[in-house]
C-alpha cells in the first residue's frame, strides 16, 4: 500500500495537447497529489486517521475539523470543551502542527433567549478562543438558534448583487419581474433541548 501511495506521488509525467494538434513538452511532477484525484480522500482519511478520541463529536472536512458537545448546563459545556481541546492541542504539538489560533472560535447554539449573548469560556494553552454568535463554518454562517436566517441574508444579498449585474447587461424585457421570488428559502428547525456549542 504504501509503495502504492509513494509511486502515485512521485515521477508524474505529462503532456499537454490543444485542440488544433500542437503538443507542450514533457512535463513532471515530483510531489503531491494532484487535484481531483481519487487518491486524495484516501490520503485525508489515512492523515486524521490517529485524531485522538473525545468526549465531542468530531467533524472534520479538508483542513477544517469541528469539535460538538451537547450538555444541559453552561459548565458542563465549557468543562467538556476545555478538556477536548486540551487533548487536541496535545496532539497538534506531537505531529507539530500548528493551530489556527485566528481562526479559531466557539459559538453556543440554543433556544433560551435570556442567555442570547452569553459567552463560552474556553481556552487553547491558557489562550481564550474568540467566542462568536454567528460563525462561519464551511461556508455556512450558523446562528444561535440553527435558522440559518443570517446566512440566508447574507446568500440574498450575493444574489442580488449578481441578478443586477445581469439585468444591466440584458436587454430590456428579458428578466422576471424585481417583485416575483426566484425562490423559496425555509430555515430549518432548532434542537429541542439542551446547550449545543461548536468550535
Amino acid at each position: 500500500m504504501v509503495k502504492f501511495i509513494m509511486e502515485m506521488l512521485s515521477n508524474r509525467s505529462f503532456i499537454l495537447r490543444t485542440s488544433d494538434g500542437q503538443r507542450s513538452r514533457l512535463r513532471r511532477l515530483r510531489n503531491g497529489v494532484p487535484q481531483g484525484s481519487v487518491l486524495s480522500p484516501l490520503l485525508f482519511n489515512i492523515y486524521i486517521h490517529d485524531l485522538p478520541e473525545t468526549t465531542s463529536r468530531q467533524y472534520g472536512y479538508a483542513d477544517d475539523l469541528a469539535i460538538m458537545l451537547r450538555r444541559t448546563t453552561w459548565s458542563a459545556v465549557e468543562q467538556g470543551l476545555n478538556q477536548d481541546m486540551s487533548i487536541l492541542a496535545a496532539y497538534l504539538r506531537k505531529w507539530r502542527l500548528q493551530l489556527s489560533t485566528g481562526k479559531t472560535v466557539s459559538a453556543a447554539y440554543h433556544l433560551c433567549n435570556g442567555e442570547a449573548k452569553r459567552e463560552l469560556s474556553v481556552s487553547v494553552d491558557n489562550k481564550r478562543l474568540e467566542h462568536q454568535l454567528a460563525p462561519k463554518y464551511l461556508g455556512v454562517r450558523l446562528d444561535r438558534t440553527l435558522s440559518y436566517k443570517r446566512h440566508l441574508e447574507e446568500v440574498r444579498a450575493k444574489v442580488t448583487a449578481r441578478v443586477s449585474l445581469i439585468r444591466r447587461l440584458a436587454p430590456p424585457g428579458h428578466y422576471e419581474s424585481p417583485h416575483k421570488p426566484w425562490c423559496s428559502l425555509l430555515p430549518n428547525t432548532a434542537p429541542q433541548s439542551g446547550v449545543e456549542a461548536h468550535m
